[in-house]
């Protein structure tokens, strides 16, 4: 029998086995969360495959997921607490001391500054979503709402026209209906090598041969995408929003619009369609870089198709009016009727289901020094864009943040502009960093704090799967991890309960705890129920106190006590989707109750770490299903919306004379995984990975061949970086790739080199969307120079 190593019961109640086959987990290196099996030896990943059985993926991988085992054991673990010392050093201290002096000073932050003075940056780091519930739960205890999550710097805008356009759930995602489309607009994405979609090479491979349906990419580049497409219009870089207000003007002008779906179900087309007759398709198609036949013959074949969609990903929605594209994409859906419908875009749900807060349209949370909204996205927690952190920290306003907690999250590699952020980390009262690497952020905190890699504990991963399938993949850990090391739920507990922003478990509750049965949860259901209402009158969060006291109290029925989350999700499911989940468990469970149906559930879930459906939504569920209005339209016309399309006509994008080049900051490659793969040997080939891209011409003007270095400077900085000459760019953009300008170090005293060159160093926290904050790092503008010839071979 292979032997097994007791860890923490924070972690699992039961010993990880150090030899082990064919384990059922999944690629944390990017949302797509590939279902992957792993052979384990001497409690260290030895071998990564494809997981045929997954229901999910069925089999798909990528270059970058058998190379999981560098994310989970690398030279930069952090292993145990660590405090930094007066010199910059730091020390180990025990869990006790770093839990009680943290809590002390984020108690006097709070005291003396109000709760606002808090805030947490990060949760929900790819793969790894255990966290998310206990830390916005935590926060919310705590009395504050600065909540910046990555999440908000690519994606919130479509969450935000969602509410303003359907007033639907904030956990819902608008996407394009693959299976049943016949008309595809490809925009903003190269899913070939960013693996958009489940395994988009097989998607696309087949929509290639399939003479019904067409697609249409909007690329500055030639990209393997295009390549398999039947049109390739070379959008400039950044003027996507032109061509879909083109596009949205050519359906209107020459009514290709469908007049029944919107004279139907829509409010405000009057107000939009004087907007639209009036804007000239041909000035929007020469901003675009193509021509008005463009436009309007990818109009007409898209109206005339019957089930159009528009597949969309971070190059619109990082770059300028990216709030702005993301209306236009729904507005032509709208005007076209492929809005909700089979074959064009629908909403797909997650593991949470579909749930509106009563006081959606109150004033929102505002930062303070910028006035932008907190918008809720993946559920009813309002999040910020980590852009805005820099000034929200370093403004003159007595509730300005002056202790912020960064949690699986990496702010001087990941976000905007790192200068700022170094400023700004300089002006807390306390830093507290919660990551299993001692990351670039990690150096400069007060504290570190060790938490288990996404193998080293149980995880889910909470982004949509499939439609209309609603499918959950909880696993286990399957290796363990630093014998100090705590889940970020534990970490979370301990710090609520040693600042007393909860009660603790009242004696009712704590003697559930040693009655690890179906009964006993129930019990806690029905007493927790009617105790949590005396501690909201006396002033605790109430969905932080039962979470909170569920850990406690009924986390030791479970192999961890993070997984009371999982199960209270379960409960969820089984009230607010009860038909849904019959229609995947049978008829068999109409009469039961639902918490027996919530139980069956949550057991299904144990019982398949390689995945499983837990429900299936109706085929008949409409739009009418996810419009929160009550007269069930979509507004169409929303004013905010009217003022960005006057911004962009009267925005000139032309070049910038100190700076003419457009930099795409964050090109995805086979070799790039974000910042969370530390260890730059899993990059396989000797040529530099960390290259700047530039087109023939381009080079050419500068003076420069292969291999050569070149400056790239903005107003913020710069960066040098050796050229690599790209024939599918057009002249005047260039790219470079992120995850890179890492600081590896052999353990954390060791010397420090730098692998490559971090792309936030030049980029500026203000060149950002200013209803979102969503940066524009796709639209960096930048100066090139030489400064030395390639030396010989």
């Amino acid at each position: 029998m292979s032997e097994a190593r007791p860890v923490d019961p924070s972690v699992s109640r039961n010993p990880i086995a150090l030899d082990a086959k064919d384990l059922p987990t999944v690629c944390v290196l990017c949302s797509h969360n590939c279902g992957i099996r792993v052979d384990v030896a001497d409690g260290r990943i030895t071998d990564v495959r494809a997981d045929e059985t997954n229901p999910i993926t069925h089999g798909y991988i990528c270059n970058k997921g058998v190379t999981v085992s560098h994310y989970a054991h690398h030279k930069q673990r952090t292993e145990y607490p660590l405090r930094r010392r007066a010199d910059g050093s730091f020390e180990r201290i025990d869990w006790d001391t770093a839990v009680r002096e943290i809590s002390a000073k984020l108690s006097t932050i709070r005291d003396e500054h109000g709760a606002r003075a808090i805030g947490l940056v990060g949760i929900g780091g790819q793969a790894n979503h255990m966290d998310a519930a206990y830390g916005t739960s935590f926060l919310r205890g705590v009395g504050s709402r600065r909540l910046f999550n990555a999440y908000a710097q690519e994606k919130t805008q479509h969450h935000l026209i969602d509410g303003w356009m359907f007033d639907c759930a904030p956990s819902l995602f608008f996407h394009p209906d693959f299976e049943n489309s016949r008309y595809l607009i490809v925009m903003g994405t190269n899913p070939k090598i960013s693996n958009r979609g489940h395994a988009p090479n097989e998607l696309f491979k087949q929509l290639a041969k399939d003479p019904d349906k067409t697609v249409v990419v909007l690329d500055p580049r030639e990209t393997e995408t295009t390549r398999t497409a039947d049109r390739h219009l070379k959008v400039r870089p950044g003027h996507d929003a032109y061509f879909l207000l083109g596009m949205a003007a050519a359906l209107v002008q020459n009514e290709l619009y469908d007049y029944g779906f919107v004279e139907q179900k829509t409010v405000g087309f009057d107000e939009i369609r004087d907007v639209l007759a009036s804007i000239d398709v041909a000035d929007m198609a020469g901003r675009a870089g193509l021509t008005a036949d463009d436009i309007v013959s990818v109009t007409r074949d898209f109206a005339a198709s019957g089930a159009g969609a528009i597949m969309y990903d971070l190059g619109v929605e990082q770059t300028p009016f990216s709030t702005l594209v993301s209306y236009l994409i729904r507005l032509n859906l709208t005007l076209a009727g492929y809005t909700g419908r089979r074959g064009g875009e629908v909403f797909l749900e997650t593991f949470a289901p579909p749930k509106i807060s009563e006081g959606r349209h109150g004033e929102p949370e505002r930062a303070l020094a910028s006035g932008i909204q907190g918008i809720r996205a993946l559920g009813n927690f309002a999040m910020f864009s980590p852009t805005l952190v820099p000034e929200e920290i370093l403004l003159d306003h007595p509730e300005r943040m002056r202790a912020v907690i960064v949690e699986g999250s990496n702010p001087l590699l990941s976000y905007s502009d790192s200068n700022a952020w170094r400023e700004a980390i300089d002006a807390l009262d306390l830093l507290v960093v919660v990551d299993p690497a001692f990351s670039e952020t990690a150096r400069l905190a007060d504290y570190v704090l060790p938490t288990p890699c996404g193998y080293e504990k149980w995880e889910i991963a909470l982004f949509p799967k499939r439609h209309p399938e609603i499918d959950v993949q909880l696993r286990p850990p399957v290796i363990p991890g630093p014998v100090e090391a705590l889940p970020e739920a534990e970490i979370y507990v301990r710090l609520a309960e040693t600042m007393g922003i909860v009660e603790p478990v009242p004696a009712e509750l704590m003697a559930l705890a040693d009655t690890p049965t179906a009964e006993a949860r129930a019990q806690f259901m029905m007493t927790a129920m009617g105790l949590v209402g005396e501690a909201a009158a006396r002033g605790i969060d109430a969905e932080t106190q039962m979470l909170f006291w569920a850990y406690r109290a009924i986390g030791p029925h479970f192999d961890a006590p993070s997984l009371a989350a999982i199960w209270l999700q379960c409960q969820m499911n089984a009230v607010d989707r009860h038909a849904d989940v019959l229609r995947t468990l049978g008829e068999d469970w109409a009469e039961r109750s639902p918490l027996d149906i919530g139980e069956e559930i949550f057991r299904r879930i144990l019982a398949h770490p390689e995945g499983v459906e837990i429900a299936r939504l109706a085929d008949d569920k409409s739009l009418d299903d996810y419009i929160g209005f009550d007269d069930k339209r979509v507004r169409v016309a929303p004013e905010a919306m009217l003022a960005e399309i006057e911004r962009a006509l009267g925005t000139s994008l032309d070049d910038d004379g100190d700076y003419p080049f457009v930099l795409g900051s964050g090109l995805r490659t086979r070799w790039t995984a974000n910042t969370i793969q530390r260890d730059p040997g899993w990059r396989k080939g000797a040529a530099p990975h960390c290259t700047l891209r530039l087109a023939p011409d381009d080079a050419a003007t500068l003076g420069v061949d292969k291999g050569d270095t070149v400056r790239i400077s903005t107003r913020r900085g710069s960066i040098e970086l050796p050229a690599e000459i790209d024939k599918k760019l057009m002249a005047g953009h260039c790219s470079m790739p992120n995850g890179f300008g890492m600081q590896v170090s052999d353990g954390i005293d060791g010397a420090v080199s730098v692998d490559g060159a971090n792309m936030n160093e030049i980029t500026d926290t203000a060149d950002r969307d200013p209803l979102t904050g969503c940066p524009h790092h796709r639209y960096v503008r930048v100066k090139l120079e030489k400064i030395a010839a390639a030396a010989a071979a």
